[in-house]
């Protein structure tokens, strides 16, 4: 069984339930209000996550955690592709990190990317069963009951304070004289970086650890009267991994999207590559020369304006079918009648962006082209 729907009408807790104790296999696509990510599961237990937010990559915390410098990551990158394998497999070979190493930065990636998740409101959600990535991964083991408890207590943390310390980008300062002696070591190395300069995030990436530790203990400080904390001064902050050649991360991303045959996939990421390149000239003069390709590649799929459309499946199968909201509205226009043209019209957002949602359920033969012949 397969399922879709809204966060606001299934939590995000009740999601990953369902998910564990159906044993499921596969693949849980989630778009949220600002990012889109994907959870891979096995037998009910998370092995691995994927997003397009660039503070969830893996070159995120390989270089805000000091295992690579920010201009050698493009180069790891390239020789990825050379050779084919893992970033992280890589590494281990080369002698960068340690198996243990790379196992710990994919645990606290792929926990921050869910924990994070639980923080969303709405978002639209489907689960395609039994599909996992084609290409190779380091697979993990997480149980989701530990996922459900922390999230959920995270949650009620970071809801208390939200109205105190706005972002992880804020930045914590010591006003008042503490006793060392009562914190224990990790705690004291936590203070050790509180400088008036670092912000959350920065501690965070010091100590090897995600954000929530340090919120609760900045929490804790400016409970006792020992800390306060302050906006940045500039929303202007690069992000490790990402700042300089990060983009083509995503570049590579659209590439090998659009090489499987997913060109819906490819256009999401181009669209978000284009709202975090931020004015990089370079980065959306790809973007244009890409969506020319995929233009391309839908014209030699031979749907035309004036093609007609019809459900490939009976109707009431819609109702077990995973879809995002595009495709559901998109959906709801196709009776057999109208062209591609009249359902275009009919619809919201950019016709490129809808002519993809059409390419993408013919692909999995939700929908067909109707026969001139039976017309």
């Amino acid at each position: 069984m397969s399922i879709s729907g809204n966060l606001k009408t299934m939590p995000f807790p009740d999601l990953l339930q369902w998910v564990s104790q159906s044993r499921k296999t596969g693949t849980l696509a989630l778009d949220g209000p600002v990012f889109k990510k994907k959870l891979y599961f096995r037998e009910g237990k998370v092995v691995a996550s994927a997003s397009d937010n660039p503070r969830e990559f893996l070159g995120y915390y390989l270089v805000g955690w000091n295992f690579v410098a920010e201009d050698e990551l493009q180069e790891l990158l390239d020789m990825q592709d050379r050779h084919g394998a893992l970033l992280g497999e890589l590494l281990v070979i080369i002698g960068r990190l340690s198996r243990e190493e790379l196992a710990e930065v994919l645990r606290v990636k792929t926990e921050a990317s869910i924990f994070d998740i639980f923080l969303w409101t709405e978002g639209e959600f489907r689960f395609l069963e039994a599909i996992l990535p084609t290409k190779k991964f380091d697979p993990l083991d997480i149980a989701v009951d530990h996922l459900v408890l922390e999230g959920v207590r995270r949650l009620d943390e970071w809801e208390r304070s939200r109205d105190v310390i706005g972002g992880d980008d804020w930045i914590p300062e010591v006003i008042g004289a503490l006793d060392v002696h009562g914190l224990s070591s990790e705690e004291r190395r936590l203070l050790c970086e509180i400088n008036g300069t670092n912000s959350i995030e920065d501690i965070g990436l010091a100590r090897r650890l995600g954000s929530f530790p340090i919120r609760q203990f900045v929490m804790q400080g400016i409970g006792a009267g020992v800390f306060k904390v302050e906006p940045p001064a500039s929303e202007e902050r690069s992000i490790p991994g990402f700042s300089k050649t990060g983009w083509r991360t995503l570049l590579k991303m659209a590439e090998k999207a659009m090489a499987g045959g997913a060109l819906l996939e490819a256009y999401h990421v181009l669209e978000s590559l284009r709202v975090k390149a931020d004015g990089n000239r370079e980065a959306l003069d790809h973007v244009v020369a890409f969506e020319v390709e995929i233009e391309k590649e839908l014209d030699k799929a031979g749907i035309d304006d004036q093609s007609v459309l019809e459900l490939a499946i009976p109707t009431e199968a819609l109702t077990e079918l995973p879809c995002s909201r595009e495709e559901g509205f998109l959906l709801s226009r196709v009776n057999g009648a109208y062209t591609v043209e009249q359902i275009l019209t009919m619809v919201p957002g950019l016709p490129l962006e809808q002519r993809l949602v059409i390419h993408a359920l013919l692909n999995r033969g939700v929908l067909r082209v109707l026969d001139h012949q039976d017309k």
